[in-house]
């Protein structure tokens, strides 16, 4: 980390009050397989898990929201969860996630937001949207 102009604070790091849109859908076989790294195996599930977070709350980093695409897998068989694709709205925390943690995140144009009733994620990356999910929210008290 360069000393005069760091792109992010020294942690420790403390994320509070995150809010999740997590969206598990079945993919081709074949496309799970060609997107995780050796030694990984797919677990045979045909999961992958698209992700909304808002992060409200960062230490060092502030308010940010992030998107991405984690596919469950097996490594020396036991099950991991391998993160393909993560893009945020924010440049600190990308250079932290890849500089400290190793994670694949680019800048994107991501949201998590409630409109009107409805909890409503969105990916827009490169000036087109790639992402959307919603679901009711609060129609239950849980």
């Amino acid at each position: 980390m360069p000393m005069g102009s760091p792109s992010y604070p020294a942690g420790p790091y403390r994320f509070i009050d995150r809010e999740y849109l997590i969206i598990s859908y079945e993919s081709d076989p074949e496309a799970i397989r060609a997107a995780l790294p050796d030694p990984l195996q797919p677990d045979g599930s045909n999961r992958v898990l698209c992700e909304f977070i808002r992060m409200p709350d960062s230490s060092g980093f502030g308010s940010y929201t992030e998107s991405g695409l984690v596919i469950p897998a097996r490594f020396n068989d036991k099950p991991v969860n391998f993160t393909a694709q993560m893009y945020l709205d924010d440049h600190p925390p990308i250079a932290a996630g890849r500089e400290i943690w190793g994670f694949p995140k680019k800048l994107g144009h991501p949201k998590l937001q409630v409109v009107h009733d409805t909890l409503t994620g969105t990916l827009d990356y490169a000036g087109v949207q790639v992402a959307v999910g919603t679901m009711g929210y609060k129609h239950q008290h849980l």
